[in-house]
């Protein structure tokens, strides 16, 4: 059977976006370099390493991961006054570092150049060119590809291959052709022609000053950072290996080592797979140039051997920076696997970005920037960096599919192996888990997993969905539209990760209990007795709400994910060609990606069911709660969110439903299909809803919160309704996927035996059916943002933040009774070191000044003592301080030591109010007392004391 052969599409019918991979890399080498330098520096401050953490109370050798941040949480001001004091490194350096390995990197990349052609090295062309002919022959040359004028040029006699290189910056490039090249000049003339073209194609394309200032920053960093680095690792852990502490400490060394080494590694195979990318690139630039094709024809090597002399042979192939000749050859006849999307770039690309997320996270969170702003900020570069880079390659894969008429890529492939990078890299050297091998809950990885999937396969079905429909000569703008969208929901899914899934993954309880609290407030125990099961369910659940992802920006990213793809139905479908595209292969192309279903039946499901939430199912649950509707009086939260939690289920269902078949009915862009059906579904659904709040006390049997009827909304209702407004639309994604899901995999396995159905083409074009499909698409955005707006000025209460506050001081008290002796004493001393000591210090020494001038006043004028009443309540104020920085410290990590601490603090801080209420009204039956107190404290300081060297000697037995 013959096979049909494929259209051609130009190499550039879409940007490379291989400058932004680079981008990526260079981001990633400026704040890792920031964070490790910080971790560098911090060993020459006056900690021991840990000393704060002891301090607080975390045992090393035996907490986990949760109860060590427990533990530091629960005395968080404490914590962070030990680690400013003696941990921090001076905050200067977070800008200092990174613009001296700046500086640095522009002097070697200025210098690069002026040393590569130095004399001795190389010598200027016109030593060798007599009589100017290869002078001219690169003048024609460069006029051909498009150059102002003809690059510097250099020779290196010495050189015996055949080929050159290019070297410099792209508005002074330098290029250096190699002795042999110059002697084939005339055996070999089109071979002489090829390589020039070639390296003209990199000045033309704008490699050369990205390459070599990757090259300069990198080989900075090596020196600056990365063996400064490693020297201090490994000093520490050779010093580690004496610790008791090994056992918790090995993998946080083992993370330390890691880094190194998945930096090496990820920076030499990404930008090895980005050069090879750009030679090919200008292989084919040369040939269409002028350059004969026979030039590539260099005999390659036979590959012989076993499987495993295979495997290494890709292996190594992977580093280099050029590829085969072969390769490079089949790339020419077809440039198809410029357009291919390769495990290997995806891969990085998420470890790449997962990595410059926590390194950025670990600068912002030791600058003390922890604003949303800073996050915000740091999430948005993440998100346009990795989407400039996987977005664009995704773009470019369908677009050639669709203008070849070949099998488009779904996307799926390529979001898990991104999603994979992030996730390894999260395991490997995040903070995902500090004193464990893993994070406590690593099956919460799988939704790293999940978001790459999503990003990917959602891009892949934008750019053929645009492909077939967009009218203009490029689909930048539309590219540009889709991508945005896809940035904003990665950037969404990056501060969500910070602030709430590195929590789950830690293992963090959920506040159930603290909801069920609240939402038995003002109820009669019989009534909670009798809801018991709804209360438990309702404050599970709604704990989980609460971590949802809702604010503005994450609300407007999953608006984007439907909204986008639903103004494609606004366009007038394409009549020409595309651009880059053959002539013979519109109508394949239009096959491949332009097939719309109506928008009608787009938009049945979701309006169907919406209505069926709104009007059936939510009508069915206000007659339920109706029915056994308190008094008036005793309408409290939990017959709100009762009502709230039977309208989000109906909702959600209702966009299940519309998603399910939705999906069922697409054979492509079928997550979108379902994406549109269920969050139209959630659109209408929640009109309703709103219609009915404000109806409520007005429909009889319906009313549900509110007894009578008013013009108002309830207020109860009307403030929590935002609420499900926002956590509507986060569900109906996440239905949308699962649905989208559910079906393709059943598809998938039916296949060989099922036939499959294609969708009805939209054959609207008539004017008037396109101005309908505009304004209902222009309806439905302008809801959404409507319900955006709502949820903007009109937020619901913050009642939680889903997961459980008090968390910290229980299991940082239970941590504490576990700690062996040794890891007392260690405790105990280190609770000392950084800042008992001093508190200590500073009390004998007021309290001794006091007693002193008590014994001896200052003589008044007659020259008899008397006791004056400001110095008094000078030193009563002194007092008043020791007491509030030794409450502001850390408990001690001893129960017995501490109940002394306790009532020394308690005792001391009397002893201050009294004191200076004595000295306000010359009382001195209460100075009296302010003393005994002061003489309490001193004692309960003194068993303390005595307790704590108690410890101390018991675990140096």
């Amino acid at each position: 059977m013959t096979e049909t052969p494929h259209a051609r599409a130009a190499e550039r019918v879409v940007a490379a976006g291989t400058t932004l991979r680079f981008v990526l890399l260079i981001a990633l080498l400026v704040v890792a370099s920031s964070s490790m330098m910080d971790s560098t520096l911090w060993t020459f401050s006056d900690s021991s390493g840990n000393g704060c953490s002891l301090a607080a109370g975390v045992d090393p050798s035996r907490s986990s991961d949760l109860t060590a941040i427990a533990a530091v949480l629960d005395q968080g001001d404490a914590f962070d006054a030990c680690v400013a004091r003696y941990e921090s490194v001076p905050g200067w350096w977070s800008l200092a570092w990174p613009a001296g390995l700046l500086v640095a990197a522009g002097v070697l990349f200025l210098g690069l150049p002026a040393w590569k052609a130095r004399r001795g090295r190389v010598v200027p062309l016109a030593a060798v060119d007599q009589d100017g002919e290869v002078l001219r022959a690169l003048a024609d040359l460069a006029a051909a590809a498009g150059l102002a004028r003809v690059p510097r040029v250099v020779v290196d006699p010495g050189a015996a291959s055949t080929g050159a290189v290019v070297f410099g910056r792209n508005r002074r490039p330098t290029m250096c052709l190699h002795g042999g090249l110059l002697a084939r000049r005339t055996t070999d003339p089109d071979s002489f022609r090829a390589v020039l073209l070639h390296e003209l194609a990199h000045i033309r394309n704008g490699d050369v000053t990205i390459t070599y200032l990757t090259v300069a920053l990198w080989r900075v960093f090596v020196g600056m950072v990365l063996l400064p680095y490693l020297a201090i690792y490994t000093t520490m852990f050779v010093n580690a290996l004496r610790s008791p502490f090994l056992v918790g400490e090995l993998p946080m060394f083992v993370r330390g080592f890691l880094l190194t080494v998945v930096l090496v590694g990820l920076v030499h195979l990404a930008r090895s797979d980005v050069l090879r990318s750009r030679e090919v690139y200008a292989d084919l630039a040369a040939v269409r140039w002028g350059a004969a094709p026979r030039a590539w024809a260099v005999p390659a090597p036979d590959r012989v051997g076993g499987r495993l002399r295979r495997i290494v042979g890709r292996f190594v192939e992977l580093w280099r920076t050029h590829p085969r000749w072969d390769l490079r050859r089949d790339a020419l006849a077809d440039p198809a696997a410029l357009f291919g999307v390769r495990a290997l770039p995806m891969f990085l690309t998420g470890v790449a970005t997962s990595l410059f997320t926590f390194q950025a996270a670990d600068i912002l969170g030791a600058r003390d920037l922890t604003e949303d702003w800073a996050l915000q900020a740091m999430t948005l570069v993440a998100a346009v960096l990795v989407t400039g880079s996987v977005g664009i390659v995704l773009w470019r894969a369908v677009t050639h599919a669709v203008l070849t008429a070949r099998a488009v890529p779904s996307g799926v492939r390529a979001g898990l192996w991104l999603g994979a990078g992030m996730a390894t890299s999260n395991v490997v050297i995040s903070d995902l888990a500090l004193l464990q091998w893993l994070p406590t809950r690593p099956e919460v990885l799988l939704l790293v997993v999940l978001v790459g999937v999503v990003f990917a396969w959602w891009t892949a079905q934008c750019a053929q969905l645009w492909a077939g429909v967009w009218q203009g000569r490029t689909n930048r703008l539309v590219m540009v539209l889709t991508l945005t969208a896809a940035g904003l929901l990665l950037s969404s899914w990056f501060g969500w990760w910070r602030l709430n899934g590195v929590l789950f993954a830690y293992g963090w309880p959920f506040d159930s209990a603290g909801l069920r609290q609240l939402l038995e407030q003002g109820r009669a125990p019989g009534d909670i007795a009798e809801h018991g099961v709804a209360l438990s369910v309702l404050a599970m659940v709604g704990s989980l709400l609460y971590t949802l992802p809702t604010r503005p920006l994450e609300l407007l990213a999953l608006a984007a994910l439907w909204v986008v793809p639903l103004l494609a139905w606004t366009v007038r479908p394409a009549g020409a060609s595309a651009a880059g595209a053959s002539a013979g292969a519109v109508d394949d192309a239009q096959a491949a990606g332009g097939a719309l279903p109506p928008l009608r039946r787009t938009l049945l499901p979701g309006l169907l069911t919406g209505a069926a939430a709104c009007w059936v199912a939510v009508v069915a649950v206000l007659a339920y709660l109706h029915a056994w509707q308190p008094l008036p009086g005793q309408r409290g939260v939990l017959h709100v969110w009762t009502y709230l939690a039977w309208v989000l289920v109906a909702l959600v269902a209702a966009a299940m439903v519309a998603a399910v078949v939705a999906s069922v009915s697409a054979s492509r862009f079928r997550l979108i299909l379902a994406l549109i059906a269920a969050q139209t579904a959630i659109v209408v659904g929640a009109a309703g809803v709103l219609v009915l709040a404000s109806l409520d006390g007005c429909l009889g049997l319906l009313g549900t919160i509110r007894a009578t009827c008013d013009r108002h909304p309830a207020g109860a209702l009307w403030q929590e309704i935002p609420f499900v407004l926002k956590a509507g639309p986060v569900l109906a994604v996440i239905a949308a996927v699962v649905a989208t899901a559910g079906v393709s995999a059943v598809r998938a396995a039916r296949r060989s035996t099922a036939r499959r159905t294609a969708d009805v083409p939209s054959r609207v074009t008539r004017r008037g059916g396109l101005v309908i499909r505009r304004v209902g698409v222009g309806v439905l955005c302008a809801a959404t943002l409507a319900a955006i707006a709502l949820e903007v000025t009109h937020p619901a209460p913050k009642r939680s933040t889903g997961f459980d506050a008090s968390a910290p001081q229980r299991m940082g008290a239970a941590d504490q009774q576990v700690a062996s002796a040794e890891v007392r004493m260690r405790q105990v001393s280190a609770w000392m070191q950084y800042g008992g000591r001093d508190l200590l210090e500073r009390f004998l020494t007021e309290s001794k000044g006091f007693a002193e001038y008590l014994a001896a006043p200052t003589p008044d004028a007659s020259g008899k003592p008397k006791l004056d009443s400001s110095v008094v309540r000078s030193h009563c104020l002194d007092l008043d301080g020791v007491a509030r920085d030794a409450r502001a410290y850390f408990r001690i990590p001893d129960p017995e030591a501490q109940s002394y601490w306790r009532t020394f603090i308690t005792q001391l801080e009397q002893s201050a109010q009294d004191c200076a209420r004595a000295a306000d009204e010359d009382n001195g039956q209460l100075l009296l007392s302010s003393i005994q107190e002061l003489d309490a404290a001193r004692q309960a300081l003194g068993a303390a004391v005595n307790r704590i060297g108690t410890v101390a000697r018991a675990g140096r037995r």
